[in-house]
């Protein structure tokens, strides 16, 4: 970069008092995505935000000498940022691959609590919290939670004690809720509000099914019945909160466009194990398609995930690539005919302690989308989803002034994702 005028470029320096003052900006000599499209012309950015008229005054003229100019990424499903632990490291690691804004599906809602002040105080990543996972007596949400707050973390280590576990409550109520009724909702309401939740995440777990699994009482496999979780969602939108929802099954898919789910935390097969006979249990039809664009839902595909492993009697790892194939090929049809109908598809990695490049791999290496498609969902849709009544994810009059420089055209080649030479964070450049 080229400054032409001698003026001292403002930094944010990470982990310092933030500034409130940004200067006024000309980026000259940029490819800008405008439109999904790149376009060389000189932009502005004043008072944070971006413009195209230029201003009275410009504090600096940058050359970005004919550098690609994008908007930064997202990660739509992470549980990352719970707490203070290692959450210095994570924001960097987010920070320096570009991604500006998460979105934590699944937390503890004193983690939460604890994170916030120090995301607020560096003003580099902004978050939004789940709070807690709203699901049955002993279903999804309870494991991995209730262990981890044991000390319990290995599997094995979790069966050796799963009686002890099931009786364990440290974290029901911060973590996850058990609700087995509408009374119980109504009843916990309160408690699921008392951490300020910016979302509500419920779990399916093949609800069609809920009341024999309910019987057998195993931990992990179950989730809301279709009757509470119909009720969450109605009793959610009155207090203007979106509704994400874990699902496993086809059907708990379609219960989802029934009754108002706003956003799947994960494509319907995301974890279907290959085999023929158990596919039309949880991969869907173009039909279903058709459903859930009439019903407006977003879907997070969370494509890495693999369900076609198995485990012997020791615990060693097999794999079946006829049926991990066969996963991957219905993953991309349907991801493909979600973009074809104008689905909107959000990327996170649903992961802890890595954030969302090992979900950005997996696409890149089965070519599920083309470049320029994934540029779009990685910087604007998935930005936009997260936060969608702010104005980001795209270079426009008035929205917000963030973007990243990278050295090569990512449409040509979709690693120059991984090179950002420059960050603009809301018309402040950041410092690495």
């Amino acid at each position: 970069m080229k400054i032409k005028q001698n003026i001292t470029l403002l930094s944010v320096l990470l982990f310092t008092t933030n500034f409130t003052f940004t200067q006024t900006y000309q980026f000259e000599n940029g490819n800008w995505l405008i439109n999904n499209e790149f376009v060389f012309k000189t932009v502005f950015t004043e008072n944070g935000k971006f413009t195209f008229q230029k201003p009275y005054v410009i504090d600096s003229i940058i050359d970005l000498k004919n550098k690609f100019c994008i908007p930064p990424f997202g990660d739509a499903h992470t549980h990352n940022l719970d707490g203070t632990y290692g959450l210095k490291d994570m924001v960097l690691k987010y920070i320096k691959e570009g991604v500006f804004y998460v979105q934590v599906l699944g937390n503890n809602g004193q983690g939460a609590k604890n994170a916030r002040p120090f995301l607020e105080k560096t003003k580099l990543i902004d978050a939004v919290y789940a709070n807690g996972l709203l699901t049955c007596t002993y279903g999804h949400g309870f494991y991995p939670y209730e262990p981890m707050a044991m000390g319990i973390y290995a599997p094995y280590q979790q069966i050796m004690y799963a009686d002890s576990i099931k009786k364990s409550r440290i974290v029901e109520n911060i973590s996850y809720f058990f609700l087995d009724s509408i009374e119980d909702v109504d009843k916990k309401w309160n408690l699921i509000m008392a951490f300020k939740p910016d979302l509500i995440k419920i779990c399916l777990n093949d609800a069609k099914n809920y009341v024999a699994k309910s019987k057998l009482e195993k931990p992990d496999d179950n989730g809301l019945s279709e009757e509470v979780a119909d009720y969450v969602v109605k009793k959610a939108h009155q207090q203007g909160l979106r509704v994400f929802a874990h699902i496993e099954t086809a059907d708990d898919s379609r219960l989802c466009a029934k009754i108002g789910v706003d956003v799947l935390a994960h494509m319907p097969g995301y974890g279907w194990n290959g085999k023929e006979e158990t596919k039309a249990k949880y991969c869907i039809t173009e039909k279903d398609i058709k459903l859930f664009k009439k019903a407006k839902m977003t879907v997070i595909p969370t494509f890495n995930y693999n369900g076609t492993k198995s485990y012997d009697a020791n615990g060693k790892e097999t794999n079946n690539p006829e049926n991990y194939n066969a996963s991957i090929e219905y993953k991309t049809r349907i991801l493909r005919l979600m973009r074809k109908a104008n689905i909107t598809i959000a990327i996170g990695a649903d992961s802890y302690g890595s954030t969302v490049m090992p979900e950005i791999d997996v696409l890149i290496t089965n070519n599920v989308f083309s470049n320029k498609e994934l540029i779009d969902i990685y910087s604007r849709a998935t930005p936009q989803s997260i936060f969608p009544k702010r104005k980001i994810g795209e270079v426009k009059e008035g929205y917000e002034a963030s973007f990243l420089l990278l050295d090569e055209n990512p449409f040509k080649n979709i690693q120059a994702i991984k090179n950002i030479t420059l960050k603009i964070r809301q018309g402040l450049i950041l410092k690495d």
